[in-house]
């Protein structure tokens, strides 16, 4: 059994209007394989080192990856770092992609100066837009860019949408609050969530709230999901951010594998699909649609659906990236 040791770091993110210093963590085995590129991890939403990080880390490292992850500001170890608000006596949450997306590049440029090489980044869902955004804006400044990428569950904002009861009239009502209204994190089909920020079938939340819920609890972080309220302006920011329109016809991106489970409720495979379809950089044959693998169900130590998707992510990044 490899033996991996876990360090924590800092990290600078320079945002549109300040620059932080966020938390982050690093997982490595004790026999580094130095023919291997660092790995930047990274998901969206609540996610990060306290969640599907410390699985897909400690994975890695297992195979002799070095793994820098970290929490996006405002939930966990990062939690009242820039995105949390008082307010009519709540503390409500900013979800903002475009902050994730700086710090997916604040990240790549820590591993940059402390691993000295750039590193692959491989992203959970909603991250997968965040770091698209990333990898976009490095292609645009026609610089270095990172060596590979591995979005997993990718899916545009926008189609999450069709999972409301009545996504218009969810969307207009959002879209009429105040900015910094505090509506409910999740959108469960209730009358009292229908303004939630992000939109669950029930069957996934039945497995967030165990799985997610006792990872963070393990980690002696809050319990998932880390925030009681999110911000109006989430939503409005989510919904308009898009950087696929980034991407056509575009040059600098690095290869690619593009991964989904094919029983996925809540991030469609065809959205993979198309992602493969209108990735500029090279993204092998075909998305790989992993059978038997819901949205993050599978993603456990011992299941071998997971098992199986890191050693796809290895050999993929051993071969091209």
């Amino acid at each position: 059994m490899t033996n991996i040791t876990t360090k924590e770091i800092n990290f600078t993110v320079k945002y549109d209007d300040e620059t932080l210093s966020l938390k982050g963590t690093v997982f490595q085995p004790e026999k580094i394989d130095a023919t291997l590129p660092p790995v930047i991890f990274n998901s969206g939403f609540t996610g990060g080192v306290t969640m599907y990080g410390q699985l897909f880390g400690r994975a890695l490292a297992a195979r002799g990856y070095r793994v820098m992850t970290y929490d996006v500001a405002g939930f966990f170890s990062n939690k009242h770092i820039r995105n949390t608000i008082q307010a009519a006596g709540i503390e409500i949450t900013n979800v903002i992609l475009e902050d994730q997306k700086d710090e997916v590049l604040g990240a790549v440029e820590w591993a940059r100066e402390n691993f000295g090489e750039m590193p692959v980044v491989a992203s959970w869902a909603m991250g997968s837009v965040a770091s698209l955004g990333a990898v976009a804006e490095l292609a645009a400044a026609g610089g270095e860019q990172i060596r590979f990428w591995v979005p997993m569950s990718y899916t545009n904002i926008r189609q999450l949408q069709t999972l409301r009861a009545d996504k218009d009239a969810a969307d207009a009502a959002i879209l009429k609050l105040a900015d910094d209204a505090p509506i409910p994190p999740f959108d469960t089909g209730t009358d009292a969530t229908r303004l939630g920020y992000y939109p669950l079938d029930p069957e996934t939340q039945a497995y967030v709230d165990q799985q997610l819920g006792g990872y963070t609890e393990a980690g002696g972080a809050d319990r998932w999901p880390g925030c009681t309220h999110v911000t109006a302006k989430s939503y409005k920011s989510y919904v308009a951010y898009d950087p696929e329109q980034s991407i056509e016809g575009a040059k600098g991106f690095p290869p690619a594998l593009i991964i989904h489970g094919a029983d996925n409720t809540l991030h469609m495979p065809s959205e993979s699909v198309r992602l493969h379809q209108n990735y500029p950089g090279d993204a092998g044959s075909s998305a790989l649609i992993i059978p038997n693998m819901q949205h993050g169900q599978q993603n456990q130590v011992e299941s071998p659906v997971f098992k199986s998707m890191i050693q796809s992510i290895d050999e993929a990044i051993r071969a091209r990236g």
